[in-house]
């Protein structure tokens, strides 16, 4: 399937830095020109699904380092250092 087939980024299961390969690579072809006005239109809408599950994952990762830094200074307050 290409980059700009039906399915999301997320019903692929692709990884995070494949995602911004993939973004670098719509980017590229649409600034060099290299591709029809239609191909630059399904190509940015793929871009923006991109963007989208890349947005996901890194709200994820956020959202467990703060959990792993409130745990951290529970941790602290609870057990001081000797």
């Amino acid at each position: 399937m290409s980059e700009t087939g039906d399915k999301s980024p997320s019903e692929k299961k692709i990884s995070f830095e494949d995602a911004l390969s993939q973004l670098e690579r719509i980017v590229d072809a649409v600034e060099q020109e290299e591709i029809s006005l239609e191909q630059s239109i399904d190509k940015y809408a793929h871009g923006m699904n991109l963007i989208k599950y890349c947005r996901g994952i890194l709200d994820q990762a956020e959202k467990r380092i703060e959990l792993i830094s409130e745990q951290e200074k529970k941790d602290r307050s609870t057990n001081p250092p000797a």
